[in-house]
């Protein structure tokens, strides 16, 4: 199973892959002191489906808490050079929050404003994903950043 997201009017859609969003239940803030956990969103271009087939992290030189998450950029870096040459496109990035339904932080948005900005990249927009507690896909935020303007992607519903 996966879930869908039309992109705007563009005739595009996000597809997040089953394991995906088994990695996001995995590290959701389900009880009461786990931190928040994150990590990179990669996959492939598929004509007008772009497809989330791998959420990396967290990794043991993040730092964590209970209302943040601070990934290590660095190996982030690699990571991405890694999983390029094995054919993957960096997508976005991902992280948890401790509520039922996630709205991003000002933070969340000035710092994916920042990195779109300061990256060497093909793509249009970042991808943000912030996974709350509730099932999906009323659990989770999508997004897509650009470095001046953002706007959240809503799961397509079956008629």
């Amino acid at each position: 199973m996966s879930i869908s997201y039309p992109i705007g009017e563009s005739g595009q859609f996000l597809i997040l892959e089953q394991n995906v969003l088994d990695h996001f239940i995995k590290w959701r803030q389900s009880e009461p002191k786990m931190p928040e956990a994150g990590g990179q969103l990669f996959g492939a271009v598929e004509g007008q489906c772009i497809k989330v087939e791998l959420a990396t992290g967290p990794r043991r030189s993040d730092r964590r808490g209970r209302f943040f998450f601070i990934a290590d950029r660095l190996a982030e870096r690699r990571e991405i050079g890694k999983l390029h040459k094995s054919g993957l496109h960096y997508f976005g990035d991902w992280h948890t929050h401790p509520q039922s339904i996630p709205t991003p932080s000002g933070t969340d948005i000035s710092s994916m404003a920042d990195m779109f900005a300061r990256s060497k990249q093909d793509l249009t927009a970042f991808l943000m994903v912030i996974v709350g507690t509730a099932e999906f896909p009323e659990g989770l935020h999508v997004s897509i950043h650009e470095a001046n303007a953002w706007s959240a992607l809503n799961v397509e519903r079956e008629a």
